[in-house]
């Protein structure tokens, strides 16, 4: 080949490939304007973890002593083996390389756009390599890349599953392999390199080994059939044995083979194999634009054309000679397995149940293969190749053909949600002090609440709250929410409701202080913990479990210490931690004078128990008290007499208050009065505020009574007085 021929080949081809990346753009247009700060998706998708996946490589490849395929940095203390876990080694280069100038989302925009791009180019250089016509081809990988199936699996941001143009380029390059087996230097250079490159494939996942097999295999088998001599054919087996070989052999040294002999399978919990994800038939071939992507199609475009090429091949139009006629058939053969299996476990016909044999699958690798709608993109292809190649000697006339495939490229994105904006979200607000984890040097674990983890199979809390794990992203650290796909049940069911500290984070079981206490004790310096954030937006900010699991930790101090608060999250830090707690003084509003504005974000550092929800009346801040008998505040303060004052209101009818110092009443009982907001004053001295270091100021208040019992109105909370706001002048 000259130099010219192969600088016009690469031009076309390049050209081929940004127009695939010019479709894809299109589909995906809606992220790449949020690339920086949103990901798709209507709810709470695997974002996360897959995004944690690309942090964890380069963790464990620039960490001495880590196994990328080993971690405990997920559902820790336990190590999970992750040879079976969605880690996507291969687009790991391409991550890395932009994730510290763009961004993780962005960077995952970019992979999706190459995804989909590789897919439509390889799926074309197939269709081609089959006799299909360009115009036909263009048509033909155009639809399957932007096929419903393919940006589902962007929606959910699994990068996992945006390798399928791993398929067609193998059958392409194993037809140049049999092409040029009898050039014995050639053959077997190719077989090398598809060796590497069936390696690359089970980067991105071993499943496509098993979805690839219904057409590699057959295919492999009949180029061997019809190799000419047994010379040939045994050299030809030789290659793909070599091919083979190099893909075992690289998966083993680096890739994921060795860590699957240390899998115990059996600690697995697959799911009920009536609830894996199937493609319906006839519905997801007949409805367009479903409740995209809860219910993707797998394109309206696909059952239609198919008939129509059946019914077409059954008339008289049959005397028009079909180029590659026996490939045609051959290829739709092979869709019929993968079509089967994507199924799922049975259907439904006029009533009776008929069980598929998906089921034989999904026992044969312990439920590992969960989901047979996964297997659709591969009978997709073949069907695609046999439409094609039924149509394109009927439609000679050079207008016609034409107007047909650009009507095909109207169709296409009209059915696929293409021009339909695919939704994102934001991804969650990184606070300063993941930050501040993530520059420190220590080895300790994150504990997020509310607490959720679990596997792709199920998981126990809210899903949502999973998302966590993309904090791991920022900090660095172990921790206990996140998803390790295939992990044992074992590692994470505990928490559901066996553990009495995260199944009481994870809001799932009621508090037992003594109990959860020596549970802190013991994990603070075993595991140890480093941090215990609360996100009181995820638990509800008018939810009273956020004030009580705020009030216990306050009530702990030589456990924990409110570190830092930003927005509706509150970070904990253990008194394990080496750079020890901050003090607990409030802003020194002038000299002497420190102020705690109830009912700002910032007063969780203070409260203990007896708090309800901030609320906002006009221009004021405020808790209602009463959620206890009592309430109380934790503070640190400088040595010295003190004059209290707290501007307060009651509700409903007069209270009388009490002051307690450390649990020692100071002054006399005052009268709140239910409007207005009036300061009351108590005299505190020395002695009872002592070294001045988390010094427990209680309001004790002679009664509540709840707005249902008041009023007749809904709200059952028991309220005593608001509070606006309390006041600590030094004397």
């Amino acid at each position: 080949m000259s130099f010219h021929t192969a600088a016009r080949l690469l031009l076309r081809q390049g050209l081929l490939l940004s127009c695939f990346t010019l479709w894809a753009g299109l589909a995906l247009f809606r992220p790449l304007a949020h690339a920086a700060t949103h990901v798709p998706g209507r709810f709470v998708t695997d974002y996360f973890h897959f995004h944690w996946n690309m942090w964890w490589i380069r963790h464990a490849i620039t960490t001495p002593d880590l196994s990328i395929y080993e971690t405990n940095y997920v559902l820790t203390p336990f190590t999970s083996n992750l040879a079976y876990h969605t880690l996507t080694p291969f687009w790991f280069p391409l991550w890395a390389a932009l994730e510290p100038v763009t961004g993780s989302p962005a960077a995952f925009d970019v992979i999706f756009l190459a995804g989909l791009a590789l897919t439509g180019w390889c799926f074309y250089l197939w269709m081609r390599q089959e006799g299909v016509e360009p115009g036909f081809a263009l048509v033909g990988a155009v639809a399957f890349e932007l096929a419903p199936v393919m940006l589902y699996f962007v929606y959910w941001s699994n990068i996992g599953l945006l390798g399928w143009f791993w398929i067609p380029a193998h059958i392409v390059l194993w037809a140049q392999v049999a092409d040029r087996a009898a050039h014995r230097w050639q053959g077997w250079l190719l077989a090398a390199a598809q060796g590497i490159l069936l390696w690359a494939m089970g980067l991105v996942d071993l499943q496509y080994f098993i979805y690839a097999t219904p057409l590699l295999i057959p295919f492999g088998v009949l180029t061997l059939v019809r190799a000419e001599g047994w010379p040939n054919r045994a050299r030809l087996a030789g290659m793909g044995t070599l091919a083979l070989a190099i893909c075992a052999a690289l998966l083993w040294v680096a890739g994921p083979l060795a860590t699957i002999n240390d899998f115990d399978r059996d600690a697995l919990v697959p799911p009920d194999i009536e609830t894996t994800p199937a493609v319906a038939f006839p519905r997801d071939y007949v409805n367009l634009n479903p409740d995209f992507p809860v219910d993707p199609d797998v394109g309206v475009y696909l059952l239609p054309l198919f008939l129509l090429s059946l019914a077409v091949y059954g008339t008289p139009l049959r005397k028009h000679t079909w180029h590659n006629q026996d490939r045609r058939w051959f290829w739709l053969a092979l869709a019929v397995v993968p079509w089967v299996l994507s199924l799922g476990a049975s259907i439904t016909v006029l009533g009776q149940e008929i069980q598929l044999p998906f089921r034989l699958l999904f026992d044969a690798f312990d439920g590992i293969l969960r989901f047979p709608m996964r297997f659709s993109p591969i009978f997709i292809m073949p069907v695609i190749i046999f439409i094609a190649l039924t149509w394109q000697p009927l439609l000679t006339a050079r207008g016609l053909r034409l107007a047909v495939l650009a009507g095909l490229l109207l169709v296409v994105p009209a059915t696929t949600n293409v021009l339909h904006p695919m939704d994102v979200r934001a991804v969650p607000p990184v606070y300063d002090f993941y930050e501040t984890m993530g520059a420190e040097d220590y080895d300790y674990a994150v504990i997020e609440v509310p607490v959720a983890a679990g596997t792709g199979e199920q998981w126990y809390g809210d899903f949502a709250d999973i998302e966590t794990q993309y904090y791991g992203t920022v900090h660095g650290k172990r921790m206990v929410n996140g998803i390790i796909a295939r992990a044992p049940l074992d590692y994470y069911w505990y928490i559901y409701d066996s553990d009495p500290l995260l199944a009481w984070l994870g809001q799932r079981k009621l508090l037992e202080p003594a109990v959860v206490e020596q549970t802190l004790r013991e994990r603070i310096s075993g595991w140890p913990i480093g941090y215990i954030v609360v996100h009181q937006d995820r638990i509800g900010l008018d939810s009273p479990t956020n004030q009580e699991i705020i009030g216990y930790f306050n009530s702990l101090p030589d456990l924990l210490c409110p570190f830092a608060v930003d927005g509706p999250a509150v970070a904990f830090r253990t008194t394990w931690h080496p750079d020890g707690c901050p003090p607990r003084t409030p802003p020194e509003t002038q000299p002497g004078v420190y102020r705690i504005d109830i009912g700002n974000a910032d007063d969780v550092r203070y409260l203990g128990a007896g708090w309800h929800w901030p609320e906002q009346v006009f221009d004021i801040s405020l808790r209602w008290s009463g959620h206890q008998p009592q309430a109380t505040l934790y503070v640190d303060l400088p040595p010295g007499v003190y004059t209290v004052t707290i501007n307060a209101q009651a509700y409903a009818t007069e209270r009388q208050l009490q002051l307690l110092v450390n649990d020692i009443p100071v002054g006399d009982p005052v009268t709140v009065p239910t409007d207005p907001l009036t300061p009351l004053t108590f005299d505190v001295p020395a002695d009872a505020i002592g070294s001045g270091q988390y010094v427990t100021f209680t309001l004790a208040y002679d009664g509540r009574i709840s707005p249902a019992e008041a009023e007749g109105s809904g709200d059952q909370r028991q309220l005593a007085l608001f509070v606006d706001w309390i006041e600590f002048a030094r004397q």
